[in-house]
C-alpha cells in the first residue's frame, strides 16, 4: 500500500506544471499578459486563395451602407478619440494614409479611376473656414475645420459575391471602403474618399476592435470585415441602368428596405439552389 501511494505521488509530481521562469509584466503592459506577444502586434495579412476565372460559376456586385448608429456597429465607431490599445476604424484608415504610409491606394470615386495623393486627402480632412471683411475683403478670421472620428456617420463598402465551384462555397470579397462624413459646419453628408480594400488590409490587421463578449478575444478590423461582423443595408446592386435602389423605389424608405432585403434573400436562395443532391 505504501508503495502504491509513493508511486501515485511520484506520478503526480511529474504531471504538475513546471514553470521555468516567472512572467514579468510592467505597467506599460496594461494587463496581466505582457503586451509584446499579444497576437495583433504580430499579425500578418493572410493571402486570398487563388481563384481561377473558370471556377467562378456566378458573381454579383453589391454596395452596402453600414450605419454607425446601430448597436451592432458601435465597435467600428468608438472610441471617438484614440486610446493606447484601440482606435476607431476611421482613425486606423486616416493614420494609415497620412501617418504610417501603409495605405496608398486612395481614390475619389468608387470605380477607382481618380487617384488621390496624400496632400489631396489631407486637404479633404483638414479645411479652413475663412471669414473676410465684406467691404475690403481682408481676412478677419481663419477657423480650421478637421474631419474627426465623431463626424463619420456611415461606412460604405463595395464587394463582390461569387460562387467558387472548386471549393463549393459562396464567398464575399470586399474591394472598396469609404467613410461617409458629416461636415461640422454645413452638416452636409458625403463620401470623403474611397480606399482600395486589399491595400488597407495590413493596417486593418494590426489594429483590434472592441469585443463586448470576450475582452481577451478581440478581433482585428480585417477579421471583422472578412467575418462580416457588422450590420449593413444594400443600397445598390449591379444592374443594367447603374442606378441605386432609391432611384427606382421612390415611394418610401420602407420600400427601399424591403428591396434590399429581397436582394439578400435572392442571394441566400441562389446559394441553396446551386447544390444538387
Amino acid at each position: 500500500m505504501k508503495r502504491l501511494v509513493f508511486c501515485l505521488g511520484l506520478i503526480g509530481f511529474y504531471l504538475m506544471p513546471q514553470t521555468s521562469e516567472a512572467q514579468i509584466i510592467s505597467p506599460a503592459d496594461d494587463g496581466i499578459i505582457p503586451d509584446d506577444p499579444k497576437h495583433y502586434h504580430n499579425n500578418k495579412v493572410f493571402e486570398y486563395p487563388y481563384l481561377r476565372e473558370a471556377d467562378m460559376l456566378w458573381s454579383t456586385r453589391h454596395w452596402e451602407r453600414i450605419d454607425l448608429r446601430q448597436k451592432m456597429n458601435l465597435h467600428l465607431y468608438y472610441p471617438e478619440k484614440a486610446i493606447p490599445d484601440r482606435k476607431s476604424l476611421y482613425d486606423v484608415i486616416i493614420d494609415g494614409i497620412l501617418v504610417e504610409g501603409t495605405i496608398v491606394e486612395v481614390f475619389g470615386d468608387d470605380r477607382f479611376e481618380i487617384p488621390l495623393s496624400v496632400e489631396q486627402v489631407l486637404g479633404y480632412v483638414e479645411m479652413n473656414d475663412t471669414i473676410r471683411d465684406p467691404d475690403t475683403g481682408e481676412i478677419l478670421l481663419v477657423d480650421p475645420i478637421r474631419i474627426r472620428s465623431k463626424d463619420v456617420k456611415f461606412w460604405e463598402i463595395k464587394s463582390d459575391w461569387y460562387f467558387d465551384k472548386q471549393r463549393g462555397e459562396m464567398k464575399n470579397r470586399i474591394i472598396g471602403i469609404s467613410p461617409v462624413v458629416e461636415n461640422p459646419k454645413t452638416l452636409d453628408r458625403y463620401n470623403l474618399f474611397w480606399v482600395w480594400f486589399p491595400d488597407a488590409r495590413y493596417a486593418l490587421a494590426t489594429h483590434v476592435a472592441f469585443n463586448g463578449h470576450n475582452n481577451s478575444s478581440r478581433l482585428t478590423y480585417d477579421q471583422v470585415f472578412h467575418l462580416r461582423f457588422f450590420d449593413s443595408v444594400i443600397f445598390k446592386e449591379d444592374n443594367v441602368f447603374d442606378r441605386q435602389i432609391e432611384e427606382y423605389k421612390r415611394s418610401s424608405t420602407l420600400d427601399q428596405l424591403l428591396e434590399a432585403e429581397r436582394i439578400k434573400n435572392n442571394l441566400r436562395n441562389l446559394e441553396a439552389e446551386l447544390w444538387e443532391y
